[in-house]
C-alpha cells in the first residue's frame, strides 16, 4: 500500500492514544511475558465485528508465528464470550496487563505497517487496529484464516441453540448477502448516508437486488437459496420470490449498544452463512461495498465466497 497523508495522520493518531498509557510505566519487571495482549478500548467507538474479527485473527496469527500467547480484550458494546466460546484462554481482564518500562512495548495492527517481530521474553499490547486483512492464507506464516477462527473460537450454547433451532443441513444451502446501511430506511447512525430519497428510487433499487439474486437462483436450480440483510423493508419485499429468510424481527449493527437478540442475530446470521454450500456478496453503487460480513462467513466455514456486481 503507497503511504499517504491520510495514513501518516492515522498514525499520528494511533501514537497519540498509545502515548497515554506511557504514565503507566513502571520501573519493574512484567511477571507475565511473551504474550501479545489485544484491547478493544471501552471508551472508543468500533467497527463492526467483522473488523474486529479479521484484526483479532491477524494478531493471533502474528503472536503464534513468533511463539508468543495470545489474550484479548472485548467487552464493548457486548461481551464476544457470550457467543463465542474460547477454544484456548485468550479472554482477558484488563488488571492483566503490566506497564513495564523493560518488558512492555506497543504495536499498531494496520494494512500499511508490518508488524514487527516480536522479541523474546516480552509483553506487547495493541490498542489500535484497522482491521483490514482477511485472506484465505497469511502468506507470512502459511496458516489458514478458518483454523485459526476454530483454534480460538467455538459457537456458545446461545448460539448453538440458535443455530441448531434453524434445522438447516450444512452445505446444502446456497447464501446471498446485501448490505444496505440507510438506502431504503435510516437503518443506523453512520458516516455512510446513502439514503434514497424518493421511493421511486428506493423500488429501483429493490428490483434491480431482486433481479440479481434471481440470476443467482437460477444458476443453483434444485438448491435452496437464503438470503441475508440489513434491511427488512428488503427482505420483506422477498415474499414473492423463490428464496428463504431467516426472522428479522432483530435486526441492528453490532458497532452499536443495543439488545442481546440484536448481537445474536448477527452472529447466528454469521455462522448459517458459514455454513453454505457458497456466499454471494451482492454489490451496487447504491449498497455499502466495504462490509466484509459475507466474506468473513465465507473464512469462517472456509467456503467458497463469490462478488456479484449488478
Amino acid at each position: 500500500m503507497k503511504y499517504s497523508f491520510a495514513l501518516f495522520k492515522k498514525d499520528v493518531k494511533f501514537f497519540l492514544i498509545n502515548m497515554r498509557y506511557w504514565r503507566k510505566y513502571r520501573f519493574v519487571r512484567a511477571k507475565n511475558r511473551n504474550t501479545l495482549y489485544f484491547v478493544f478500548r471501552p471508551e472508543q467507538p468500533h467497527a463492526g465485528i467483522a473488523d474486529r474479527l479479521k484484526a483479532v485473527i491477524a494478531l493471533y496469527n502474528h503472536a503464534k508465528a513468533n511463539g508468543y500467547g495470545f489474550k484479548f480484550y472485548f467487552e464493548t458494546p457486548f461481551v464476544l464470550t457470550d457467543f463465542l466460546r474460547p477454544n484456548t484462554d485468550w479472554p482477558l481482564k484488563l488488571e492483566e496487563l503490566e506497564y513495564s518500562v523493560y518488558d512492555t512495548k506497543i504495536i499498531n495492527e494496520t494494512n500499511w505497517h508490518r508488524l514487527p517481530s516480536l522479541i523474546p521474553n516480552k509483553q506487547y499490547h495493541c490498542y489500535n487496529y484497522t482491521g483490514n486483512e482477511i485472506p484465505w492464507q497469511f502468506e507470512d506464516t502459511g496458516y489458514c484464516w478458518s483454523h485459526l477462527f476454530q483454534e480460538l473460537f467455538a459457537p456458545s450454547d446461545i448460539l448453538r441453540e440458535a443455530i441448531e433451532s434453524c434445522h438447516m443441513e450444512p452445505h446444502a444451502y446456497i447464501s446471498v448477502q446485501l448490505r444496505f446501511v440507510n438506502a431504503l430506511e435510516r437503518f443506523e447512525n453512520t458516516f455512510f448516508d446513502n439514503y434514497l430519497e424518493t421511493q421511486e428510487e428506493r423500488d429501483k433499487l429493490i428490483r434491480k437486488c431482486k433481479k440479481g439474486i434471481m440470476e443467482i437462483v437460477e444458476e443453483h436450480k434444485g438448491t435452496p437459496v437464503y438470503v441475508f440483510s440489513d434491511s427488512k423493508v428488503f427482505l420483506e419485499s422477498l415474499s414473492d420470490m423463490p428464496v428463504k429468510v431467516l426472522n428479522s424481527e432483530s435486526i441492528g449493527h453490532t458497532n452499536e449498544q443495543g439488545k442481546t437478540d440484536v448481537y445474536l442475530k448477527s452472529f447466528l446470521d454469521l455462522f448459517i452463512m458459514s455454513k453454505s454450500k457458497d456466499i454471494y456478496r451482492i454489490l451496487s453503487p447504491e449498497l455499502y461495498q466495504w462490509s466484509c460480513y459475507a466474506l468473513l462467513a465465507a473464512r469462517i466455514g472456509d467456503i467458497p465466497f463469490h462478488d456479484k456486481w449488478l
